[in-house]
C-alpha cells in the first residue's frame, strides 16, 4: 500500500496531498525507532485490514490519512506508541473494533491515546457557549491524562486540513475556522512552531481566500529577488562565521503567509512596508556561541535598536530558545536573524514533541516543568456553574498570546495578555492574591487594573486588612484568579448572595405579573438543579444572587412561559434584580470607595491624586473619607499601623469620570534661548491647558528648572507629554510634582 505524501512531513501549503508522492509502510518503518518496528508494522496491518473498502471524499483509500498522520509523527521523532496510535486513531470510530478488543491486541498506552484522540475527534467547537465548555473541558482533560493524545489529534488534523479542498465549501471555512481558533494556538502553545504556521497558512486558504490570493502574488513577485539576496547573505556568513564555527547550519527561514498577513493587519501596514521577509537561521552547538555570533554579525551588520530578543536567557513558557536579532544586512536588505543551538531548534520546530527525541537522564523532571500551565489548568475546570466565565477563561489560559513578567526576586511568571497585578499576585499564591491592595511596575505605582507588559517587575503590596472585592472580577483575565476570587466573596457573603439571587428570581416574576408561592418557586428550582450540576437551592439562589447563573435563564429553565419579556422598568444590576448604583457624584470627585456609601470624599493636597493613580480611602475623623495615593506617606504609614490598617479601605475611579484636575510637572533641561516657548509648545500640542508656570536658572551650571502648573484628565495624559517632553533634546528630568509644591530646587 503507498500514500500521498508532502514530500517533507511539513511541506508548504501548497504542498497537498496527491497520489504522484508516495509514501510507503516502509518509509514509516525507516522512521521509526528501532525498538518499536514491530509494534508499528503490526498497528498498520490491523488499521489496513479494518480500513479495507473504506474510501475518503477524494477518493483514495481511507488507510493512506492514517498512514500519513503516522508519518508525521515520526517526523516529529515520537516514540513507538504515538505513531502506532496514530496509525489506530480512527479504529473505534469508523470501523467496529471496541476499545477492548483493541487493548487485546496492543499494550498500553496505545488504548488509551486512541481512546483519548476518539473522544476529541468527537468534539465540536462550533456549538452554543455551554456546549463549548463542556467540548474544550473534554481537550484539556485528555491532554492531562497523556500529551500525547493532542499531538496525534494536531497531526490528524494537519493532514485533513491538506486534503480539505475535496470537501464542500461550508465544511471549508467551518472547518478551517476551528482550525484557527482552537488548533493552531494549542499547537503555539506546546511550541509546535511548525505545525502552528502551517495550520495557519491552510486555514487561511479557505476562511480569507482573497487576501490569501492577493498576498501569495506579492509574495511571489518578489521571490526570485529575495531569494538571492538570501542566498548571498548566506554565502557572506558562511564564509565570514566558518573560520571560527566550522559546523554551523546556516538556513533562509521562510515567511509564512498568515504571519505576514497579521502584522500587516495590526501594524497597519502594506506589503511593500514589510520589511524583515528576508529572514536567516543560524543554528550552532552551544549555547555560548549564540552569543558570540551575535556579536561577529553585529560587528558587520548594523543592529536595529530594540529588535534585539534573547529568550535564550529568558525562554518562553512553551519551551522556545533563541537569539532574535534584526539588522540592516547584505546589500542594505533588513534582515531578521534567529541563532539558536541544534537542541533548541528541535524544540522550537517539534515543541513538546521534543520531549520523546532527547531522553535526558531529567527528561521526566523537564517534562513537569513544561506541563505546568497544564496542571494549574485542571484543578479548577471541574466547576461548571458559571460556563460563560469558563468558556473564556479556558481560551484565555490555553489559547492566548502571554505575557511574561518577574517577580522582585527574578522569578518568572507568566500569564495571558492583558494580565494585570491582580492576576500575578494569585499566579504567585491564593493568599497574596486575597491580601493584594497595590503594585509597583518597574518601581512605579499603578493601580489593580494596570495592564501587565512583557518584562514587567511586579512588586505586589499586601496588607493584613487587605481583601478581594466584587469588581476585580471585571479586570482580572487567568482563570484561577476569578475562581479564587469569587470563592473569597461566596464564603463570607453566603447568606446575602442567597437572598440577593431569591429577590432576583421574585422581582423578574413580578415584573411579568407572574404570583409564584415560596414552596412552588423552591420545587421549581429545585427541578432544574441537574442543569446547572447543583445539589441544593441554596446553591442555585447564591449562584443567580452572585451573577454567575442569569436570572432571566433560570425563569425561563423553570416554566417556558414564564420567559416573556418584561417592560422595562430602567437599568438593573446583573444577576440581583436591584437597581444600579449611580455613577459616582461630582462631589466626590468621581471615586467609588468600597464599603462606603454616601460619605464625604475629599482629595488632599499631600499627594494630588488624578484618575488613573492607584488609590486608597483613609477614613477621617469627622471629616468623612480622604482619597490619597496609595504611595502617599499617609497610607504607607497606616498599613504598617495595627490601630491605623482598618481605616484603609479599597478605592478606585469612577469610569468616563472625565473632569480635569490641576497637576505641577516640574522639568530640569539645558538651559538656552526659547527654552519655555520649546516645552510650553508641547504642552499645547497635547491639548493641555496652563494655569502658572515658573522659572530658575542656574547659570553656573548650564540648566533651568521650570514648575508648569497645568489641568489634566488622567495620569495617562500626564505620562504621554512627560514622555514627549523627555525625548526632547536637552531634557536632563522631566517628572510629576506634588500640586503646590512650587520650589524650584
Amino acid at each position: 500500500m503507498v500514500v500521498g505524501a508532502d514530500g517533507p512531513a511539513f511541506a508548504s501549503v501548497s504542498g497537498e496531498a496527491t497520489l504522484q508522492s508516495l509514501v510507503t509502510i516502509n518509509d514509516l518503518l525507516a522512521r521509526t525507532p528501532a525498538d518499536s518496528r514491530d509494534l508499528v508494522a503490526k498497528a498498520y496491518e490491523v488499521a489496513e485490514r479494518l480500513h479495507t473498502g473504506q474510501v475518503r471524499r477524494s477518493g483514495e483509500p481511507y488507510i493512506n490519512h492514517p498512514l500519513m498522520v503516522a508519518y508525521y509523527l515520526a517526523d516529529l521523532n515520537m516514540d513507538g506508541p504515538s505513531i502506532a496510535a496514530g496509525l489506530l486513531h480512527d479504529v473505534l470510530e469508523d470501523t467496529g473494533m471496541t476499545r477492548e478488543e483493541l487493548a487485546e491486541h496492543f499494550p498500553e498506552p496505545v488504548p488509551s491515546i486512541v481512546q483519548g484522540v476518539t473522544k476529541i475527534s468527537r468534539i465540536s467547537f462550533q456549538t452554543n457557549r455551554d456546549a463549548q465548555v463542556e467540548n474544550l473541558r473534554l481537550m484539556i482533560l485528555a491532554m492531562a491524562q497523556d500529551i500525547r493524545v493532542v499531538i496525534v489529534k494536531l497531526c490528524d488534523r494537519l493532514h485533513n486540513m491538506k486534503t480539505l479542498k475535496s470537501m464542500p465549501p461550508e465544511k471549508q471555512i467551518k472547518i478551517s475556522e476551528e482550525t484557527m481558533d482552537i488548533y493552531a494556538p494549542l499547537a503555539n502553545r506546546l511550541g509546535m512552531s511548525r505545525i502552528k504556521s502551517e495550520l495557519e497558512d491552510l486555514a487561511m486558504r479557505w476562511i480569507l481566500p482573497d487576501d490569501y490570493r492577493r498576498l501569495r502574488e506579492l509574495v511571489s513577485t518578489r521571490r526570485a529577488e529575495r531569494e538571492a539576496i538570501v542566498e548571498e547573505s548566506i554565502s557572506f556568513l558562511r564564509n565570514y562565521l566558518g573560520k571560527f564555527f566550522p559546523n554551523l547550519q546556516i538556513t533562509g527561514r521562510p515567511k509564512h503567509f498568515y504571519s505576514i498577513f497579521k502584522k500587516m493587519k495590526e501594524q497597519g501596514l502594506s506589503f511593500d512596508q514589510i520589511h524583515d521577509l528576508n529572514a536567516l537561521r543560524v543554528i550552532c552547538e552551544e549555547e555560548n556561541q549564540c552569543y558570540a555570533i551575535m556579536g561577529m554579525i553585529h560587528s558587520v551588520w548594523h543592529p536595529i535598536p530594540g529588535r534585539i530578543k534573547d529568550y535564550i536567557g529568558m525562554p518562553k513558557k512553551n519551551m522556545y530558545q533563541s537569539i532574535h536579532t534584526t539588522v540592516i544586512g547584505y546589500k542594505g536588505v533588513r534582515t531578521e536573524v534567529q541563532i539558536r543551538t541544534r537542541s533548541m531548534h528541535s524544540v522550537a520546530e517539534f515543541g513538546i514533541a521534543a520531549h520523546w527525541k532527547y531522553k535526558e537522564a531529567n527528561t521526566e523532571l523537564k517534562m513537569d516543568e513544561r506541563l505546568a500551565w497544564l496542571r494549574q489548568l485542571t484543578e479548577w475546570i471541574t466547576d461548571l456553574n458559571e460556563p460563560s466565565g469558563l468558556l473564556d477563561a479556558l481560551k484565555k489560559d490555553v489559547f492566548a498570546d502571554r505575557v511574561m513578567c518577574f517577580t522582585p526576586k527574578g522569578d518568572v511568571i507568566e500569564l495571558p495578555a492583558h494580565a494585570t497585578p491582580i492576576d500575578f499576585a494569585y499566579a504567585i499564591h491564593t493568599r497574596v492574591g486575597d491580601k493584594c491592595i497595590g503594585a509597583r511596575i518597574n518601581d512605579r505605582m499603578v493601580n489593580l487594573r494596570h495592564r501587565l507588559e512583557n518584562g514587567d517587575v511586579v512588586d505586589i503590596i499586601t496588607s493584613t486588612m487587605g481583601h478581594p472585592s466584587r469588581d476585580w472580577l471585571d479586570h482580572v483575565v487567568t482563570g484561577r484568579a476569578k475562581q479564587k476570587i469569587k470563592h473569597w466573596l461566596k464564603e463570607r457573603n453566603t447568606g446575602e448572595w442567597i437572598e440577593s439571587g431569591r429577590r432576583a428570581v421574585v422581582n423578574l416574576l413580578k415584573e411579568r405579573n407572574i404570583a409564584v408561592q415560596q414552596g412552588e418557586l423552591d420545587a421549581a428550582l429545585a427541578s432544574i438543579l441537574s442543569v446547572y450540576k447543583l445539589q441544593t437551592v441554596n446553591d442555585l439562589l447564591m449562584e443567580i444572587g452572585f451573577g454567575s447563573i442569569s436570572a432571566v435563564a433560570t425563569v425561563a429553565r423553570m416554566n417556558p412561559e414564564w420567559a416573556k419579556p418584561a417592560k422595562r422598568r430602567g437599568a438593573r444590576k446583573p444577576g440581583t434584580g436591584e437597581p444600579k448604583k449611580k455613577p459616582a457624584s461630582e462631589g466626590s470627585g468621581g471615586i467609588i470607595v468600597d464599603g462606603l456609601d454616601g460619605v464625604p470624599i475629599r482629595l488632599p493636597a499631600c499627594c494630588s491624586p488624578i484618575p488613573g493613580d492607584p488609590i486608597m480611602g483613609y477614613v477621617t475623623r469627622g471629616r468623612g473619607v480622604t482619597v490619597h495615593q496609595l504611595s502617599c506617606r499617609t497610607v504607607q504609614r497606616a498599613l504598617k499601623d495595627e490601630e491605623e490598617a482598618p481605616r484603609l479601605h479599597a478605592a478606585h475611579w469612577a469610569v468616563g469620570e472625565g473632569r480635569v484636575h490641576p497637576v505641577s510637572l516640574r522639568i530640569v533641561s539645558e538651559d538656552r534661548t526659547g527654552l519655555l516657548n520649546d516645552v510650553s509648545s508641547i504642552l499645547s500640542k497635547h491639548n493641555i491647558f496652563i494655569d502658572g508656570c515658573k522659572t530658575k536658572s542656574d547659570h553656573r551650571r548650564g540648566i533651568a528648572t521650570l514648575i508648569f502648573d497645568v489641568n489634566v484628565r488622567d495620569v495617562s495624559e500626564v505620562d504621554t507629554v512627560l514622555k514627549a517632553i523627555q525625548q526632547r533634546e536637552g531634557t536632563i528630568s522631566a517628572d510629576r510634582r506634588r500640586r503646590g509644591d512650587s520650589r524650584l530646587s
